[in-house]
């Protein structure tokens, strides 16, 4: 109680009052809490955390699970996860689960023991096979999926209309004059790399462009065997002049090796990723892509999270962003 006692002494306000403006109380004027907020603020008030739960019933502490950290999509939805939750007075705790169903498991039941007050997850591409998650639902831990939601139901979730944003990247390409499209498709058990492989598709056959076997594949992780596997795909198919990546890693990737391949990017060939990640706009030529709403999505995800803590009953929402057109040099 010393820094609440401090605080009450320079402001001249009541133990009460300054421990309204701490528990973030609407029971106060904004003066109160202005001189509160600055008092606590000038002499580093930090709030006993542990007597903050025994009061409250709650730990502030929100559990964050994403299949990889070192990914830019994933760091740009933890900060703005951390934005909302900062401004909230919760804590977050990171885990990944390297898109293993064991290593989610083991993530999930580390978080239950640390008896968190609710989860951020992102699914790995094992969860629908999972039985854990059923169990985690049973134990009633407020829980909200973004970006790779299973199909379980009903469930609180972020997701991007990952169809839509597959459409508009192939149809750019289509308006500038590509009509032999290859996407490179991610993981087909992915859900959000099978929407956009079905956008791409979609989009070809509304403008009338003919699909076959190379129209979509799948990069191998061999540096050496996908550079193969382009240059036979460009010796089978010289006509291809356009690329739609899942992703602006393979984006990146692709440039690399048409490079390589001596392809004149965008004046022979086009390319589009899918992500809006920060190195887009340094490579040359600056990559075309499709934002995410990455750290939005992070934000929401956790607003609704917090709106769910104090649902009772409780109520499901399923938020869906729409994707964003960023255009650059590498569709010109």
């Amino acid at each position: 109680m010393a820094g609440i006692k401090e605080i009450a002494k320079i402001t001249g306000l009541s133990l009460a009052t300054v421990s309204r403006v701490l528990n973030n109380s609407t029971l106060v004027s904004a003066k109160a809490k202005k001189k509160v907020l600055e008092a606590a603020h000038k002499i580093d008030y930090r709030p006993n955390m542990a007597a903050v739960a025994l009061r409250s019933g709650r730990s502030k502490i929100i559990g964050v699970l994403v299949p990889e950290i070192n990914n830019n999509f994933f760091s740009s939805i933890i900060n703005g996860i951390e934005k909302k939750m900062s401004d909230s007075g919760y804590n977050i705790i990171i885990a990944q689960s390297h898109d293993s169903v064991s290593e989610e498991s083991n993530a999930l039941k580390s978080f239950m023991k640390l008896q968190l007050d609710g989860i951020l997850l992102s699914a790995s591409e094992e969860m629908t096979k999972a039985t854990f998650l059923k169990n985690l639902k049973d134990l009633d831990v407020p829980l909200v999926f973004f970006d790779r939601v299973p199909n379980i139901s009903p469930i609180n979730s972020v997701i991007l209309n990952d169809f839509k944003g597959a459409v508009i990247a192939t149809e750019h390409l289509i308006h500038n004059g590509c009509n032999h499209i290859v996407h490179i498709s991610g993981n087909q058990n992915i859900s959000i790399f099978k929407r956009r492989k079905e956008g791409f598709l979609a989009a070809l056959q509304e403008n009338n462009l003919s699909t076959n076997k190379a129209n979509c594949i799948e990069f191998t992780g061999n540096n050496d065997k996908d550079l193969q596997n382009i240059k036979q795909l460009f010796i089978t198919y010289p006509e291809i002049d356009g690329f739609f990546a899942h992703g602006d890693e393979s984006c990146l990737y692709i440039l690399n090796i048409l490079k390589i391949l001596q392809v004149a990017i965008p004046g022979q060939v086009k390319i589009i990723g899918f992500g809006n990640t920060e190195f887009g706009t340094l490579t040359n030529p600056s990559l075309s892509t499709i934002d995410q709403k990455s750290e939005e999505m992070g934000f929401l995800a956790a607003e609704l999270l917090l709106d769910s803590l104090d649902s009772k009953p409780k109520k499901y929402a399923q938020l869906v962003l729409e994707p964003e057109l960023i255009a650059r040099n590498s569709t010109k």
